[in-house]
């Protein structure tokens, strides 16, 4: 696979978070990119503003123009009409990690991977490479809010890159550093079992160039369990970790902890983003920096510059002292980390959450039912399919019923087409509301936003 300046690629699903931050890393090398989605969000906004063809819809005619490449993400269905084109008029389509690996091969790789923290950990990875002045390339699954883009085509040595274990694209991967969070019940649609998810980590762990290095978190016990490397450095709150908290300090949206490597106090180091699992996020990226050898004062400083990513913990204050809180939390582990970090304990917090995927919505159900217990009112609306067919039974109704069996005192339905109307009545002084989802929640969140802006 050849990508150099005039090479043609098109992107089945341009739009999406991952997708758009390697077309920009594309157009950057000087290829010519066109790319289609269901809406032209303001990613498929953006590549359209640095020369990108992009079409709305799917559709064959899409492909008029020769072709080198055709590039498809794991949400587009394998029956998907462009995807049949090309394959027709045998135009090469390869997966997003496929072309992430590519992309990979001239660069010192930083890989992270995990169920979850991956967007934060890897947007951190990047703020410090940024820091050190070594120009990385950077492509992470979310905005980062100091950059104001999902990614950066650089000329230096490195590559920052949240990989993808969902569809197994992350084992098209062989990085020098491998940054691993967590092993959790994730995506077994697509592994069946999670023996086979965890060996996936084990390949990719395995997969690590000779030389390079694992940063994984000791916290894990699955981890723990089962990734082992030869040059490993374990992170987290576990006194065994090579790398632990001294203290640690919670305040308004961000924190203040002390970091201790294998018996030495490294000082001490300031969040801008709230919650434990971001102090633990921080320290797989200080582990990070020792592996290659940056001097702790300029983690400091790159931790500090950290402001997060787009829908991750952002906060918008609304008037009447309302704020809304929109986040990607879609797997049981992630939405009680998510209303855990919540600095505003004492206020009302409403959770609006749908589900993302039939499948994750039944194998977790029970899951479900027990995550929401800081929540003081839960609104679950319809499922994001995904592209996935219906599974009779499983629905976002059947889930909030699920979610009141287990015994929340405060619990209710409202279908997807009538959920911003109903958020904008029942919100009231002193409330947090909460829009979990890695669907289209967020569109909803602005709606509901605006409305409150005007009432």
């Amino acid at each position: 696979m050849r990508l150099e300046p005039g090479t043609r690629l098109h992107f089945v699903g341009i739009g999406g978070i991952g997708m758009s931050g390697l077309a920009h890393l594309c157009q950057a090398q000087g290829c010519i990119v066109s790319g289609c989605d269901t809406k032209f969000n303001a990613q498929a906004k953006d590549l359209a503003s640095r020369g990108a063809v992009v079409s709305i819809g799917h559709h064959p005619s899409h492909l008029h123009q020769p072709m080198d490449l055709v590039v498809y993400s794991a949400a587009v269905s394998p029956n998907d009409l462009e995807l049949l084109e090309a394959r027709a008029r045998g135009v090469p389509a390869i997966t997003r990690g496929e072309l992430l690996a590519a992309l990979a091969r001239k660069r010192r790789l930083v890989g992270v991977a995990g169920a979850h923290g991956k967007t934060t950990t890897s947007g951190m990875a990047a703020q410090l490479m940024l820091q050190t002045g070594w120009d990385p390339t950077i492509v992470v699954g979310g905005v980062m809010l100091s950059l104001g883009t999902n990614a950066l085509a650089g000329k230096g040595a490195y590559l920052v890159a949240e990989t993808d274990e969902s569809d197994g694209s992350f084992l098209h991967l062989w990085p020098d550093v491998a940054i691993v969070t967590n092993i959790d019940r994730e995506h077994l649609n697509y592994y069946q079992s999670f023996e086979r998810l965890v060996c996936a980590f084990q390949t990719f762990v395995g997969q690590i160039q000779p030389g390079g290095s694992l940063i994984c978190c000791e916290d894990d016990p699955v981890i723990r369990r089962v990734l082992n490397h030869p040059k490993k450095l374990t992170y987290g709150y576990s006194p065994d970790a090579d790398l632990t908290v001294d203290q640690i300090a919670i305040s308004g949206q961000g924190s203040e902890f002390s970091a201790r490597f294998r018996g030495r106090k490294l000082g001490s180091f300031r969040l801008q983003v709230p919650g434990r699992h971001n102090v633990s996020n921080a320290l797989a990226v200080i582990g990070l920096a020792i592996t290659l050898e940056i001097p702790m004062l300029t983690v400091r400083d790159a931790l500090m510059k950290f402001q997060g990513t787009k829908r991750r913990f952002q906060i918008t204050h609304l008037p009447n002292d309302i704020m809304m809180v929109e986040d990607y939390a879609h797997h049981p582990s992630e939405i009680r980390a998510t209303l855990s970090a919540d600095p505003m304990m004492s206020r009302h917090r409403i959770v609006v959450f749908q589900p993302h995927r039939f499948s994750r919505t039944q194998l977790l159900e029970q899951e479900f039912a027990g995550c929401f217990e800081r929540a003081d009112g839960v609104i679950i609306t319809d499922i994001y399919s995904a592209f996935e067919p219906a599974i009779p039974g499983v629905s976002g109704e059947r889930l909030a019923g699920l979610i009141k069996d287990n015994g929340h005192p405060c619990v209710s339905y409202v279908p997807k087409q009538e959920l911003s109307d109903y958020v904008g009545r029942i919100a009231r002084s002193g409330d947090t509301i909460f829009f979990l989802g890695a669907g289209d929640i967020g569109e909803i969140s602005h709606v509901v936003a605006e409305r409150l802006h005007t009432a």
